[in-house]
């Protein structure tokens, strides 16, 4: 059982959030985390992704929403604009 002192609180804008979420649901599920192969030192490291994608599915609800991909076009956008961009 996990204690209240082991526990976290993140704060993060929705659109961040959103965009975390939707690369976990694409990537870390797939295969079981084979995309990730190369960037992994353990396999506790894909746990904690995975428990990060499912903490993310608790609180968001626009994954649920018929236009999930517009939202996420939207916070990605957002993201790029108010936090700049290293890849362009």
């Amino acid at each position: 059982m996990t204690q209240a002192a082991d526990r976290i609180t993140v704060d993060l804008d929705r659109s961040v959030a959103l965009v975390i979420f939707d690369f976990l649901a694409r990537t870390s599920d797939e295969q079981a985390g084979e995309p990730f192969a190369e960037a992994l030192d353990h396999p506790a490291e894909l746990h904690a992704l995975w428990a990060l994608l499912a903490a993310l599915d608790e609180v968001l609800t626009e994954p649920f929403q018929r236009d999930y991909q517009r939202h996420v076009d939207k916070a990605r956008q957002w993201v790029i604009t108010h936090m700049g961009s290293a890849a362009g």
